[in-house]
């Protein structure tokens, strides 16, 4: 089997772990840590606002350091500080204690574990097959979302949320650790091998130097790619934070409005492959396009109130595009700018997506508020949409030999 296959294994793995707490577990603990330290629940959320701010700052600093140092050191240290702010959150004896350990610690492991360093080396792994292995790679994320709340919820029910933590602590660094010092290697020449669209007697195209900061900055695929993937996860981000609640004001029963979170996550489950697969055998610019086309159907179809095999319709064609998103979009960079710089351009877009996806629930909420009802939101969402699709036509594809187009004018070594 290609070696790099396990490569794309390992980064399924680990981001089943940390996406799965992280992003899908959160809520899980939210009521014991009320009745534990009697602390509100914009306390116990301030944890995640930590770990949004701690991001911003070291994600350009961790992108850089993940194209310079070896993969397998950098996963191993987002696994023991996982597992360390895990084990240490469950020690906890306030809820500030808590909080600060999460927001740290979460933040530093997201971006090791996370598509930051997973995607840059698989990027180096996959040519003809990259699309495909970031999607499978992404589907981590989507089993970590099905099954890490089920466990945590059972192990909090039997034995409290310290224990549980505890658990996941030891369960993660005994799966993790062992499989990424062993597994991951940086480069396919580290093992002597070769990516799989490389001929073996190096006659593929030479690939692309590093670029710096400062270039990466100036270029403008940057800023298009950027601006259009931080508009797009605003837009879903916002809207999942607010469709159990529209649901439920449409007179979808709580029960009913929660299994369109569950059909979003599945169809996102599906996503990743079949865009993954198809972001190798059509235009990645077309394959984003698609996706934007996807989101505002759904919220087109939403924007009606419709009936609930409606609702479930439209939250299918959500599902499918966010679950497209993370293969496109890493398959876009590494074509652009290279996979030599692929981990600082990464780290360098994060903080510019961040920046453009928070103040989506503020104004989500503001217009609800002024309104009584989502209308003026969705619609707001679609002119998002519609500006992103704009921004993203003036992206400029690299030509057919595969040099980036960042080569013809910024085709200098990357300094800091």
């Amino acid at each position: 089997m290609f070696y790099g296959w396990r490569i794309v294994g390992g980064v399924f793995l680990a981001q089943l772990f940390v996406t799965g707490f992280m992003t899908y577990s959160f809520g899980s603990f939210m009521v014991p840590l009320q009745e534990t330290f009697g602390a509100t629940r914009a306390q116990v959320n301030l944890g995640m606002t930590i770990a949004t701010l701690t991001g911003l700052i070291i994600s350009p600093i961790l992108g850089a350091m993940t194209d310079r140092f070896p993969a397998r050191l950098l996963m191993a240290a987002g696994t023991l500080i996982f597992c360390g702010g895990l084990y240490g959150m469950s020690l906890s004896q306030s809820i500030w204690q808590f909080v600060t350990l999460f927001g740290i610690s979460m933040s530093f492991s997201a971006l090791l574990l996370g598509p930051l360093v997973g995607s840059t080396v698989i990027s180096r792994w996959f040519n003809r097959a990259r699309g495909k292995a970031l999607g499978i790679a992404a589907v981590g994320t989507s089993v970590g979302g099905l099954v890490l709340p089920v466990v945590l919820g059972q192990w909090i029910a039997e034995d409290g949320w310290r224990s549980a933590l505890e658990n996941l602590a030891l369960i993660a660094l005994v799966m993790l650790l062992p499989l990424l010092l062993l597994v991951m290697r940086s480069y396919p020449s580290d093992l002597g091998l070769h990516p799989d669209g490389q001929a073996p007697d190096g006659s593929a195209p030479q690939a692309p130097p590093a670029i710096g900061l400062k270039d990466i900055i100036r270029h403008p695929a940057y800023w298009s790619i950027g601006l259009t993937i931080g508009l797009l996860f605003s837009v879903y981000s916002a809207l999942m934070a607010n469709l159990v609640p529209y649901a439920q004001g449409t007179g979808i029963s709580l029960e009913a409005a929660g299994a369109l979170m569950t059909v979003i996550a599945g169809s996102g489950l599906v996503g990743k492959i079949l865009f993954g697969m198809a972001a190798d055998r059509i235009s990645l610019r077309l394959g984003l396009w698609i996706a934007i086309g996807l989101v505002l159907v759904g919220l087109l179809i939403l924007q009606t109130e419709p009936s609930y095999p409606l609702s479930v319709l439209a939250c299918i064609s959500i599902g499918l595009a966010a679950g497209g998103m993370l293969p496109v979009w890493g398959a876009l960079l590494a074509v652009i700018f290279g996979v030599a710089s692929y981990g600082r351009v990464m780290g360098l877009m994060n903080p510019l997506i961040t920046l453009l996806v928070m103040p989506g629930f503020v104004i989500t909420g503001h217009l609800y508020d002024q309104s009584g009802h989502y209308h003026g939101a969705f619609w707001l969402y679609c002119g998002v949409l519609v500006v992103a699709a704009a921004i993203l036509g003036r992206l400029k594809m690299p030509s057919p030999e595969g040099a980036p187009a960042s080569a013809t004018a910024a085709a200098t070594t990357a300094t800091d």
